[in-house]
């Protein structure tokens, strides 16, 4: 329930967020506006000042600003559903609306900033949300700069990195020092030049790389990091097997440990498995072997490009992290850039989906952000912003496909009123608002039957 509650208000929140933004837009052109609702269906609850009935509305999935004039609003009337009377209402609201303050009748730049401004209100808050998380969480990282190993396609790539032996200690990037894992990728992703690492050995390896190709290849070297357990969550395997902060981790299923995250990797390929875990306790220096029953992950991911989802083992173990400090303009630049992350990483999704490369199962509906939403709330407050900035970005880019009903398809028809010198006619924007509501519909049951399909194990 609480899971429930939460995905609701963060829905409600991110929809009010984007309505306001046309609302206020609106206003700002002499628009007039009868209604704003959080929600979709019959009226629930509400208040007027003003022209504007401000309302919360039965279905809290959507919501919507009613601006006099509109055109193709009607596509909308059997999800609206409100009773006959409060269409009377705004019919009545609208009949004296002077012609000036009609959406129809304003420039198409001034259509076009109402059009935007609920998205514009999206990527802002989800910026805003991720500038706030580095200001206030800085970054997190590992302390040291000591390399557990680099990723098989970039040694094929750069052969230089065989130089980068697991143990080897960089202290330099281009000629700069460096303290920490955070200090070691941004050097190697944002630098200028040569790409040239110095070795605690005194050894110096050049890499050839494109500038263009220096953030991947940042996120291709592992960081070693000592495999000393720093917290044990309660109730989880780990926790019933006596395992305890300050241990560290000698083997898992006869594997050696060498950095923490060996650990994960092979864990995840065990679910429902009983598994020797070899450990040295700090208080004795005593290694000691526990047999543990690893459970299925709180999510089941990674997803397939089927759609499925895959049982994926976990110990609930934690180690320690450290965090970087950043400036303002420090935490104005990670934002930004997570935010930029953000959206590609939503539209290289869409064009993974659009291609066929990812199954339409891969789709997410009410049941999936209910669980990410309560699964990033478990994680803590930290989490659960960064998933509400992404989720809100996501919105923004969901709405400016160019689908009828939606904002990208009320642009779109903006775009065809410039190229023909006229709009189109209200008959032609009706037909094609059904159409794009009909597909929304249709998309948002398949959304939902994946998420039942999912939850059976199909």
């Amino acid at each position: 329930m609480q899971t429930l509650l939460l995905t609701v208000l963060v829905l409600a929140v991110l929809v009010f967020v984007h309505e306001l933004g046309h609302f206020v837009a609106a206003k700002w052109a002499g628009i007039a506006v009868p209604r704003f609702s959080i929600g979709l269906g019959p009226r629930v609850v509400g208040f007027r000042f003003g022209e504007t009935d401000y309302c919360l509305s039965a279905i809290p999935f959507g919501g919507y600003v009613k601006m006099a004039g509109m055109e193709g609003e009607e596509a909308f009337e059997s999800l609206e559903g409100g009773p006959e009377h409060e269409d009377d209402e705004e019919a009545e609201l609208e009949r004296g609306v002077p012609p000036e303050r009609r959406f129809e009748s304003k420039s198409r730049w001034w259509r076009l900033a109402v059009l935007s401004a609920g998205v514009a209100m999206n990527f802002a808050l989800g910026w805003v949300i991720y500038v706030g998380l580095a200001w206030s969480e800085g970054i997190p990282t590992i302390d040291g700069t000591t390399v557990a190993g680099v990723d098989s396609a970039a040694l094929a790539e750069y052969p230089a990195l065989q130089a980068l032996p697991s143990g080897a200690t960089i202290v330099a990037v281009g000629g700069e020092p460096v303290e920490n894992w955070y200090e070691l990728t941004q050097g190697i992703a944002d630098g200028q030049g040569p790409l040239t690492l110095g070795l605690e050995s005194g050894e110096t390896v050049e890499v050839p790389v494109a500038e263009d190709e220096r953030g991947a290849l940042a996120v291709s070297i592992q960081p070693l990091v000592p495999p000393r357990i720093a917290e044990v969550e309660s109730g989880s395997p780990a926790d019933r097997a006596g395992l305890r902060p300050g241990d560290r981790i000698v083997s898992v299923d006869g594997v050696e440990i060498v950095s923490f995250g060996d650990i994960s990797g092979i864990v995840r390929e065990r679910p429902n498995q009983v598994v020797p875990v070899t450990v040295v306790r700090s208080a004795d220096g005593q290694e000691r072997t526990v047999s543990l029953t690893v459970r299925v992950g709180s999510q089941k991911a990674p997803r397939t490009t089927d759609g499925k989802f895959v049982d994926t083992g976990y110990l609930g173990v934690g180690t320690d992290i450290g965090r970087v400090e950043l400036s303002p303009v420090g935490a104005l630049v990670t934002g930004t850039r997570a935010s930029i992350r953000a959206g590609t990483l939503i539209v290289d999704g869409l064009y993974q989906l659009v291609t066929g490369r990812v199954s339409m199962r891969s789709l997410g509906g009410p049941v999936a952000i209910g669980q990410l939403t309560g699964h990033f709330a478990r994680q803590g407050a930290s989490s659960l912003f960064a998933w509400v900035a992404l989720f809100s970005i996501n919105l923004a880019i969901l709405n400016l496909l160019p689908i009828p009903v939606l904002d990208g398809g009320h642009i779109f028809f903006l775009g065809i009123e410039a190229a023909r010198g006229r709009p189109l006619s209200m008959k032609q924007k009706m037909r094609w608002s059904q159409v794009g509501l009909a597909f929304l519909v249709l998309l948002m049951a398949w959304a939902f039957t994946a998420d039942i399909l999912r939850l059976v194990g199909f």
